[in-house]
């Protein structure tokens, strides 16, 4: 990230996080009912892509939407905010 480049999806400009806490948030995203999961093949396909992006944040966090990448690209109806042309 660039000096004074916030991201998207909070209002500081340093977001780290660690595995325990995107386990905890992915556990509280199963409880959404009807929350539908990608196969495991799929989230593969997804995760390698983002971590492989410019905009990829911290190993965790996408620039681009805000969002923990760990838990989007598990998510059925998800999709890669990449500028005018989804990764995934």
């Amino acid at each position: 990230m660039q000096e004074g480049e916030n991201c998207i999806g909070c209002s500081s400009r340093r977001v780290e996080i660690t595995e325990e806490e995107i386990k905890k948030i992915f556990s509280k995203t199963l409880k959404i009912k009807g929350v539908k999961l990608v196969s495991e093949e799929t989230y593969r396909q997804r995760i390698e892509k983002c971590k492989s992006c410019e905009y990829l944040e911290f190993g965790t966090t996408c620039r681009q939407c805000g969002c923990i990448v760990e838990i989007k690209a598990k998510l059925e109806g998800a999709s890669c905010p990449y500028p005018y042309n989804s990764k995934w």
